[in-house]
């Protein structure tokens, strides 16, 4: 995103400017009370030095084209983000000293200084972005100031246009988990094709595409219809995930039982980002083995099965911005799953009661494989439910995967 800027508002006084300001009115008024005419010289002599710097700032137009980009866009949690400004001066004259001003959403405002730019150069500055927190945050507008060399006064021009950084949860890198045993609930509309491969089920015809696979075209149904058609195949039922994230306040609450409200409590933050990263993580799993994957979220979210692959960055985009909601229900959602369960299913939540835990076992028993990362302590394995990864953070959660119960 570049724009030509050209700097020639109203010029204000600074802080010191103003002081200065003060200074020379008191000196005036006391001149006059008290009949000393070096107490009005000096309030004359302090009022003009700021009306000269006034003129000075007016005086010099900036005409500079800034180009800002984010390097990278996309960053993890804690990763290095940098945001690059590089400003070319398109004028005639030589700038002044700049002061940069460079809002960045909630963190406020980053302050930089750009030396004297010559007739069409070019400069380069940086400042770091916080990743400390996830999220999807915009960087800008900004704002070119220009100050007399005193200090008293300063103009600026506000340049408008923002960049976006999006901030991801913690990726974890998992072991695979094993193809899910069972039967596939939908057996009997799909069938199997003999010319596919293993890691592959038909799934439909469509029209050719250039790029396809020639050795897919069927055909039969092309002499028949006179159209090119091409084989679509999906992959194995046992290869696909469903991801299901509590976004549940209630199931991040504080060590006390007081309700989670996202703010104030540590440990309940804590844990809910630590189920956001393992939701991600899931995710980049199933990407990495070239699976299907579904995200589902207890306020009613569902991305639907797609390849992981493709599906990937967008799911983590939308886990970037998630953020605890009092509505929904984690049994309710498997519930909804249970109607099209198939594969295999991870749960990620903070801490489940008896009650709770027993429903999802029974609401996600067609699943092939079951697994449950908690994020809160306090969570067993029941009979006939899922495998429990318990996950508080005092250890990786590489470790804590690996040795699921």
């Amino acid at each position: 995103m570049a724009r030509s800027t050209r700097a020639t508002p109203r010029a204000r006084p600074t802080r010191s400017g103003w002081a200065v300001l003060a200074v020379g009115v008191a000196g005036l008024v006391a001149g006059w009370l008290i009949g000393q005419p070096e107490l009005a010289a000096l309030g004359v002599a302090a009022l003009v030095a700021v009306a000269v710097a006034a003129v000075m700032v007016r005086s010099v137009p900036v005409r500079l084209e800034v180009h800002r980009s984010a390097v990278p866009p996309r960053v993890q949690m804690d990763e290095a983000c940098r945001i690059h400004l590089r400003a070319r001066n398109t004028g005639r004259a030589r700038t002044p000293v700049l002061l940069l001003l460079d809002e960045v959403d909630r963190f406020g405002q980053a302050r930089m200084r750009l030396a004297p730019l010559p007739a069409g150069a070019t400069r380069d500055a940086l400042h770091a972005f916080p990743t400390a927190r996830r999220g999807v945050f915009s960087v800008g507008p900004l704002r070119l100031v220009v100050e007399d060399p005193f200090g008293l006064a300063r103009s600026s021009v506000r340049r408008p246009g923002t960049d976006t950084v999006i901030v991801l949860p913690r990726i974890r890198d998992l072991a695979p988990l094993p193809p899910a045993p069972g039967e596939e609930p939908e057996h009997g509309v799909r069938a199997l094709a003999s010319n596919s491969t293993v890691d592959e089920e038909f799934a439909a015809l469509r029209t050719y595409e250039p790029g396809d696979d020639i050795r897919r075209i069927h055909w039969r149904t092309t002499a028949r219809t006179g159209t090119p058609m091409v084989r679509q195949f999906d992959q194995p039922w046992q290869h696909r995930t469903t991801v299901l994230l509590d976004l549940r306040r209630s199931a991040y609450a504080s060590a006390g039982g007081a309700p989670y409200e996202g703010t104030g409590d540590p440990a309940a933050d804590d844990a809910f980002e630590r189920a956001v990263s393992a939701a991600a993580s899931v995710i980049v799993l199933s990407a990495r083995q070239g699976e299907l994957v579904r995200l589902v979220t207890t306020d009613g979210d569902d991305s639907g099965f797609g390849g992981a692959a493709e599906l990937a960055d967008e799911l983590l985009d939308r886990l970037a911005s998630v953020e605890p909601g009092g509505g929904g229900s984690l049994t309710g959602a498997a519930a909804r799953l249970a109607r099209t369960a198939s594969g295999r299913l991870v749960v990620a939540t903070g801490l489940l009661g008896a009650d709770e835990h027993g429903g999802l076992a029974t609401r996600t028993h067609r699943y092939g494989l079951r697994v449950l990362v908690a994020t809160r302590p306090g969570v067993e394995p029941v009979r006939g439910g899922p495998a429990v990864v318990s996950w508080d953070g005092s250890e990786p959660l590489e470790r804590a995967w690996e040795r699921r119960r």
